[in-house]
């Protein structure tokens, strides 16, 4: 509790900081035909995320969380890369080719699989490698109104603080210090929105929350399943909008504004459709994910029961439509 608070405190005094230099430091972003605001608006607030939640990792690995501070620091690598792209626009391939070596270099070390035939260990690592580089990708385009990634963080990793409770202290610290922190980027973040989180902040939080999956599922503290439900929400959005953009001959691969949740939020606004995602995270996925967590022999019948309503929710409120 101490540490997410102390957290919370120095990612907002951060978050602050970096809003009042923005033009400094380059990342005012323009709005373009992609964007769901109006108004020129800082960016790069996950900045203050990465920096305090890697300070925290680093501080797990000194008092024995090894794998805590490899997933932090590799979290804080792709979160340089993802502000060079705030800055610069780096090129899609030098992107996949640096969160590919991310991902394997994350499922080499932390190695969640341990399985006894090797095939089966290459076979299922490669389908880890190509997922974990998907949820990169899907959880920087699911950041594009007012609070929903930060708050999704918040979701996501406050449901794994109470699957790991009565687990390793050190995990359930870098966990608390991680959710305070963004809670102290929210603040400046929520709707209407006077910073945003940035590449720099979706590919920081992507990364641990990828990490601290594969650790998890590596201890047996979570199960694989229980972490397939939790992200569901993002999950069925950006997956189906992809799916559905591709089989309609658009053009998936760039920039455009048909998620659900985009269409859901030029309707209604941001602050309702980022508090609905959340209400589904934790209203709808937490419970499941809390269900197969206890009893993992029904995986079979939670997964699809967690994904079928949100699959057709997503449809019905025209994820991929142009």
């Amino acid at each position: 509790m101490i540490a997410g608070i102390v957290a919370g405190l120095v990612a907002l005094a951060l978050t602050e900081l970096v809003r009042r230099n923005a033009v400094r430091l380059r990342l005012v972003q323009i709005p373009n035909h992609r964007s769901s605001h109006t108004i020129p608006t800082p960016a790069g607030g996950g900045v203050a995320i990465a920096v305090v939640s890697t300070l925290a990792g680093l501080a797990a690995g000194f008092f024995g969380g090894t794998d805590l501070a490899v997933i932090a620091g590799f979290a804080a690598a792709l979160a340089v890369v993802g502000y060079a792209d705030d800055v610069l626009d780096i090129s899609a391939r030098w992107r996949f080719l640096i969160q590919f070596i991310v991902v394997v270099g994350l499922v080499w070390i932390v190695q969640p699989l341990a399985p006894a035939q090797p095939l089966f260990a290459w076979l299922a690592g490669a389908v880890l490698v190509v997922a974990g580089v998907w949820w990169i990708n899907l959880y920087n385009f699911m950041d594009g109104i007012d609070g929903i990634a930060g708050s999704q963080a918040i979701a996501i990793l406050g449901c794994a603080l109470w699957l790991v409770h009565g687990g390793d202290p050190i995990e359930a610290l870098w966990i608390a210090a991680t959710i305070g922190a963004v809670a102290g980027f929210l603040w400046f973040n929520w709707p209407p929105a006077r910073i945003f989180l940035g590449d720099v902040g979706s590919n920081y939080l992507a990364v641990a929350i990828l990490g601290l999956a594969l650790h998890t599922s590596a201890e047996g503290t979570v199960t694989p399943a229980a972490w397939a439900i939790l992200p569901a929400v993002f999950v069925t959005d950006a997956t189906l909008t992809l799916l559905r953009r591709m089989l309609t001959g658009q053009s998936w691969f760039s920039a455009h504004r048909s998620h659900a949740y985009q269409h859901l939020s030029r309707r209604w606004g941001h602050r309702p459709v980022t508090l609905l995602y959340l209400a589904l995270t934790i209203a709808w996925c937490l419970p499941l994910a809390l269900w197969t967590n206890a009893d993992p022999t029904m995986a079979w019948l939670a997964l699809p029961l967690a994904y079928a309503p949100l699959l057709v929710f997503v449809f019905v409120s025209k994820a991929g439509e142009a």
